[in-house]
């Protein structure tokens, strides 16, 4: 039943955006079909001008395709290992999509934050004047530390414009949910959505 939705979901993202290079596998740690598909109906249907996505790859595809066929808006992509920026590069180049997308490379570094420690991005790279209208959470990953996509809401919610949607990718993990329960209480002002996918997913946007 999910290698159905999955490829219904591949045939999906096919038929919608207009390929000009073969996309990435969208197996292991890149994200899955499904989630493709609701991060191409949350771009079409919300139009942003700005995406920051956190973890580079196939992702960063789709969100570029869709905000060309959208005709406005850029996606930033941060990754913390240098080899993977190169390789994200590399398939922005193939897709002819250097206009629309940038892959920066972002070093984690400790930063203290509810008076723990967490390697995160270096978010000295984020320009101030900048209102994010996506973020995407995919980064980083679970093995660098536990609970370690916990920041991302935390600090960079200065950044989120009054309309921003966040997307929280593997939110099937233990980490992911006890992350969820965290900003739920830190952060009321977002409600959350569960979506059914393969490795679950949350929505999180301003409560009206």
């Amino acid at each position: 039943e999910n290698l159905y939705r999955q490829l219904e979901a591949l045939i999906s993202i096919t038929s919608i955006l207009p390929l000009r290079h073969p996309l990435p596998p969208m197996r292991g740690w890149a994200i899955s079909p499904d989630f493709g598909v609701l991060l191409i109906s949350e771009i079409l249907r919300n139009k942003p001008r700005l995406v920051l996505e956190l973890g580079s790859g196939v992702s960063t595809l789709l969100t570029a395709y869709c905000l060309e066929k959208a005709g406005r808006g850029r996606v930033i992509s941060f990754d913390h290992d240098e080899k993977y920026c190169v390789q994200s590069r590399e398939r922005i180049r193939e897709h002819g999509l250097g206009d629309i997308a940038e892959i920066v490379h972002a070093p984690l570094g400790e930063v203290q934050l509810n008076q723990e420690s967490w390697d995160w991005y270096d978010t000295a790279r984020i320009d101030p004047g900048v209102k994010i209208d996506l973020l995407v959470v995919d980064g980083p990953p679970g093995q660098i530390q536990d609970l370690s996509r916990y920041p991302a809401l935390p600090l960079l919610r200065e950044y989120l414009s009054d309309d921003a949607v966040i997307l929280l990718d593997d939110a099937g993990r233990p980490d992911e949910t006890i992350i969820l329960e965290m900003w739920a209480r830190e952060f009321p002002d977002f409600v959350q959505e569960c979506i059914p996918a393969e490795k679950g997913a949350v929505v999180l946007r301003r409560a009206q």
